[in-house]
């Protein structure tokens, strides 16, 4: 019975690593918001569920096999979420599933060890490398598959209380690549499954972002979609440590870079919420030159 009772618990703290690495996507170190994103991508697509394993799992792997069990990587469980951003987005933006799980794993592979380069480079400025590798490595190779994949098109939503309660919702899903209320519904639970005040902030975040979208000239049916909130909400959820006004900063900058990006006809990913967010540290640091401003964001602001 105790080396039945020892497999068990040897079996279960990898499991809960591994789930922490999920919930590190929203900046989360938590098993029960790794789990509940899990549930949301599956709600979602069980293809994409699949991507976000496969990703996970090889950015584990890669860890394990460049890092040793004692680093800050391993300690604060950062070793598979930029894996599973980019395999994540090869199956999101990759029609044929061959293809798409091929391009996943090189991708996974090539985000971790960028993210364990960059993690040694900008640990020594207390600077977070965010979700930056997926980002760097899926520019890479998007433009060889444009045009592979089906997104969907977005349906005409009328304009209410109710619609605009579900965008808010719907506008996490697109952290994970998902679409739809359920699924934002399941992350936000996720985060308050972390801290009750960070799913607060998420919602706070995208509802905004989807708001100032709209002021910003976006349609309608695009906005109510959720596709305008998500990297408002993770600025959001990077800054609101810092405090109220950090955070409120966050999301419009997040918002004014993500219309740029999108000026320039570039897949903009969670590239605003990664600009925004280091740029929200710098001036942060700049106006308030504090030590527990420095020690917040040694490695990832919620690690």
């Amino acid at each position: 019975m105790s080396s039945a009772l020892h497999s068990d618990i040897a079996f279960a703290d990898p499991l809960r690593r591994f789930a922490r690495a999920i919930g590190q996507i929203v900046l989360q170190r938590n098993a029960a918001t790794g789990a509940l994103l899990f549930l949301a991508v599956l709600s979602a697509s069980p293809r994409l569920a699949c991507g976000l394993l496969i990703g996970t799992l090889t950015g584990h792997v890669i860890s394990a096999i460049i890092d040793s069990d004692d680093a800050p990587v391993f300690r604060n469980d950062l070793h598979g979420f930029n894996g599973a951003l980019a395999a994540l987005a090869a199956f999101a933006f990759i029609g044929d599933v061959s293809q798409a799980g091929a391009v996943a794993i090189v991708a996974a592979m090539g985000a971790t060890l960028l993210a364990h380069k960059l993690s040694r480079v900008l640990a020594r400025f207390d600077w977070p490398f965010l979700s930056s590798p997926a980002i760097l490595v899926t520019w890479c190779w998007l433009p060889l598959f444009s045009g592979r994949g089906d997104t969907g098109a977005i349906p005409q939503v009328a304009a209410g209380v109710v619609p605009m309660l579900e965008a808010a919702f719907a506008g996490l899903a697109p952290i994970t690549f998902a679409t739809g209320a359920i699924a934002g519904g399941l992350i936000a639970a996720g985060l308050f499954a972390a801290r009750p005040s960070q799913a607060g902030w998420a919602l706070a975040g995208s509802a905004l972002g989807a708001m100032l979208h709209g002021l910003g000239g976006a349609g309608d049916a695009v906005v109510l979609s959720g596709a305008c909130g998500f990297n408002a909400a993770l600025a959001a959820l990077a800054a609101a440590p810092l405090g109220r006004r950090y955070a409120l900063f966050a999301i419009v900058a997040a918002v004014l870079i993500e219309r740029l990006i999108d000026c320039v006809g570039i897949a903009a990913l969670t590239a605003p919420f990664v600009l925004a967010s280091w740029l929200t540290i710098a001036l942060q640091r700049r106006w308030v030159r504090t030590t527990q401003a420095g020690d917040a964001h040694v490695i990832h602001p919620h690690a």
